[in-house]
């Protein structure tokens, strides 16, 4: 394999940094929960977490591409920021809306007020979308060394802020809630000063940038964040509704552990590997299909070395009960495996949906993520009816879906002459 240039190694080093660091607090967070919070405790959070993306993954979504596309190429950031927040400020109220609708869901297995759990997800959802806007920015001028600023900190203060207020405040439920919002106020905080000399730049080019809505603000990836977000907390709900809250915790710990590995290793090669097929999507029908190629190969690569690092991870992590995992969450060992095999699932569709946008195939992104999407739901769904043996069975044979479904599709739209003139909706 040869070697990697100066400049890949720049950009290299501090990708794999940021998940090194994240790595390192996610396996002190495993310790800390499995021995400060009880399990039906940490059950509750953890369906809490799910709700905390809700901003940056559903009602700013477009918010976030428009940003990856504009934000380098512009020669007027001052007026791309004041775009950006006008459309925040806009749907502020509609986040308003949907984190009171959550923590109504939440308030029925806690006994935490309806209002702080409101008001803990209100201002984590706005915060962390700040946070996701600053390092969609960081990312696209090539900033990486600031962003690896950025995640760091997040990384920090959400493995070690919640659990630590959890034991100063005697136990307190409540405290793991404010805790997870400190973490979102630094994460928002660290991004803001690390693009403070784009902020201070002057423009070279007065003229105003297209507004998102005009772009990025159509129904298409608003309709594909809902299914991810529903599709990425869907098995804590489905192990807390069917086999009970304790269950769901220890399911929590376990999906916890193990998405640490599939994450990083998913964020690393989408950030290092993305813009390159960007290039080869822009390029001949030579190039489409090497782009076809290329993503196989890198999908072939994720897959063999998720199972293996999931595989490992498992067969290591009995040993890890009394040093690491506290001996009441000995039952979470079983969901490992199953629960690290769904986390690849997902991260392979990315790899997908990522070439169709590279290759121009925009709307290709809806039957493709959603038909996937669909048959994962279903599956968890219905093998949880048979009992959690069925359910790790199911969560088990999980990463062959995007495979059989999401593979072939994708694909298809890649090599699919174009039907029209009509823009795809994130152009």
């Amino acid at each position: 394999m040869p070697s990697l240039s100066a400049s890949s190694r720049q950009r290299l080093i501090p990708i794999v940094l940021a998940q090194v660091i994240g790595l390192a607090c996610g396996v002190a967070s495993v310790r800390l929960n499995s021995h400060l919070i009880p399990p039906a405790v940490l059950g509750v959070y953890g369906l809490f977490l799910t709700f905390t993306p809700l901003g940056m993954w559903l009602l700013y979504v477009g918010l976030l591409k428009y940003v990856n596309r504009q934000w380098a190429a512009s020669s007027n950031r001052a007026g791309l920021r004041r775009e950006i927040l006008s459309v925040g400020v806009r749907r502020l109220p509609w986040l308003a809306l949907l984190t009171a609708g959550a923590a109504a869901a939440i308030t029925g297995l806690s006994s935490v007020n309806h209002l702080i759990i409101w008001a803990a997800l209100f201002v984590s959802a706005t915060l962390l979308t700040l946070a996701a806007l600053a390092q969609t920015a960081l990312q696209a001028e090539g900033a990486h060394w600031r962003d690896c600023l950025v995640g760091a900190s997040g990384s920090i203060t959400r493995s070690f802020t919640p659990p630590l207020l959890y034991i100063a405040t005697g136990g307190v439920s409540a405290a793991l809630w404010l805790g997870f919002s400190v973490h979102a106020l630094v994460a928002a905080l660290a991004g803001v000063w690390a693009l403070r000399a784009s902020f201070q730049s002057p423009p070279t080019d007065p003229a105003v940038p297209p507004a998102p809505r005009q772009v990025y603000e159509g129904p298409l990836f608003t309709a594909l964040a809902i299914a991810n977000l529903i599709l990425l907390g869907l098995n804590r709900w489905v192990v807390a509704w069917f086999f009970g809250e304790r269950e769901a915790g220890y399911f929590t710990l376990a999906g916890g552990a193990v998405m640490i590995m599939t994450s990083m290793l998913t964020t690393v090669l989408v950030q290092y590997l993305q813009p390159g097929l960007f290039v080869l999507g822009d390029g001949s029908p030579a190039d489409r299909r090497t782009l076809g190629r290329h993503v196989d190969l890198i999908a072939l690569f994720y897959t063999g070395a998720g199972l293996a690092g999931v595989g490992a991870l498992t067969a290591v992590a009995p040993r890890l009960v009394g040093p690491l995992i506290s001996e009441a969450y000995r039952d979470s060992l079983g969901w490992f495996f199953p629960a690290g095999c769904f986390g690849l699932a997902m991260s392979l569709g990315v790899f997908y949906h990522i070439m169709l946008i590279a290759g121009r195939r925009e709307r290709a992104c809806g039957p493709v993520d959603l038909t996937t999407g669909g048959i994962l739901a279903a599956g968890c769904l219905l093998s949880a009816m048979g009992g959690v043996t069925w359910l790790s069975r199911w969560l088990m044979v999980t990463p062959l879906i995007p495979w059989l479904i999401a593979r072939p599709m994708a694909r298809h739209y890649l090599f699919k002459p174009a039907s029209g003139p009509a823009p795809a909706p994130d152009r």
